[in-house]
């Protein structure tokens, strides 16, 4: 069983009167524990595949499979329910909260989700002890270097214990060097936690970084695609 499956999956949005189809078909599965990269240029359909395995969008056509279930076929708080469960997310703005600590931040969804103060506050320090970010707990994000706080939104993503972390172009905003730890970052996640990384990105410097490379262009997937 496969951990996510996709199944003649497309995607199309309306804008106006413009029809854009942004997945054409994909047929796909992901292993638990892969290291996977999705990559292609702008408008490939990178982010929209990405949405549809995070659950924050819908297929028009077609089946997502998370541990065999199928998401389309449940209600919207259901989706919730899982998403909140099983994935963990990284976004290139980072997406954390300005007013709160590198601590804080990490303790957050485990606090949205009813956790004690005290015992989220442990769990995210040592997260961030984990992402070499101890000395910064309590600092907030504009006091952290952009690789920092994509450190935290990775500790954060990770403190849930997730079965799948989901990057969409993590690394767009980071120069190459820290493109390059926060990858290698990752990778020693992925590894040593056996938690499955799915990211997209279109920098071709980052692609002997992964264990597996779907390319898409156009809304499909390329032939000859690393595995």
């Amino acid at each position: 069983m496969s951990l996510i499956s996709l199944r003649a999956v497309r995607k199309t949005y309306h804008l106006g009167q413009t029809e854009v189809h942004a997945l054409k078909g994909i047929d796909r599965a992901i292993e638990q524990g892969e290291f996977t990269a999705v990559w292609g240029p702008s408008g490939s359909g990178k982010s929209s595949l990405l949405n549809l395995i995070g659950m924050l969008d819908a297929p028009s056509s077609g089946q997502v499979l998370l541990d065999d279930k199928p998401i389309n076929d449940l209600s919207d708080d259901q989706r919730a329910d899982m998403r909140n469960a099983k994935i963990g997310f990284v976004f290139q703005n980072f997406n954390l909260v300005p007013v709160l600590s590198a601590q804080e931040n990490v303790a957050l969804p485990l606090q949205i989700r009813g956790m004690a103060a005290p015992q989220a506050n442990q769990l995210a320090a040592d997260a961030l002890a984990e992402v070499g970010l101890a000395d910064h707990a309590r600092r907030r994000p504009d006091l952290l270097s952009g690789g920092q706080r994509q450190r935290v939104a990775i500790a954060r993503a990770l403190v849930t214990k997730p079965e799948i972390v989901i990057a969409d172009e993590p690394t767009a905003n980071l120069d190459a060097e820290n493109s390059r730890l926060v990858i290698e970052l990752m990778r020693d996640m992925n590894q040593r936690h056996k938690v499955t990384f799915l990211f997209s990105t279109h920098d071709p410097r980052l692609i002997d970084k992964v264990g597996r490379l779907i390319k898409l262009a156009d809304g499909q997937l390329v032939n000859g695609e690393q595995s």
